[in-house]
């Protein structure tokens, strides 16, 4: 029985969301399409510790302010420090590839799909992280195609990777680009 233990004990949790309270996460974000303009910056994510297991992330993929927390089942986001506020399932760690499921802010509904494990490049080295791609429910406007993006989670280094792309009008469109820097 001591064995099972010491060897549980050594085996890596696979947290998809590692963030501590006090810690920094520096993004180079760039906008891409036919209305990009200027070079890519970078965005400094603050995370500040709360009273519960939640964490409240400034300036986190497009977020003036959220709230994450990491569960066994996977990684929770909401956009109010409100118990009763909303919670999208943003990872859920249970999901097979091809596997759906959906969430909702208010009248805006997600759907999210698990793509399977891709390899991104992080610098110089690459890691393997978990693909998920969602879109919103409906287009806003005739011709408009709705939002849509893919978020990147690598075990034990959190987001590596996102992207947001959204309609601009029948012909054009805007996608911001998230690439945790190493």
């Amino acid at each position: 029985m001591r064995l099972i233990v010491a060897l549980a004990l050594l085996v890596p949790s696979p947290d998809y969301l590692p963030l501590k309270a006090g810690a920094t996460v520096t993004y180079q974000v760039e906008d891409v399409g036919a209305e990009a303009g200027g070079p890519p910056a970078d965005v400094v994510s603050q995370v500040a510790s709360t009273e519960d297991d939640w964490l409240q992330v400034s300036d986190f993929l497009g977020y003036r302010r959220c709230w994450l927390r990491s569960t066994d089942a996977g990684v929770d986001l909401k956009l109010e420090a409100k118990p009763e506020a909303p919670v999208l399932t943003i990872l859920k760690t249970s999901a097979k590839a091809g596997e759906t499921w959906t969430g909702s802010f208010g009248r805006e509904t997600l759907t999210f799909t698990l793509r399977g494990e891709e390899r991104i490049e992080r610098g110089d080295t690459r890691v393997q992280a978990l693909h998920v791609e969602f879109t919103a429910a409906t287009e806003k406007h005739p011709g408009h195609q709705p939002t849509r993006g893919d978020v990147w989670f690598a075990a034990g280094v959190g987001v590596v990777k996102a992207q947001v792309t959204t309609d601009l009008d029948c012909h054009t469109a805007m996608s911001k680009v998230y690439t945790l820097k190493p």
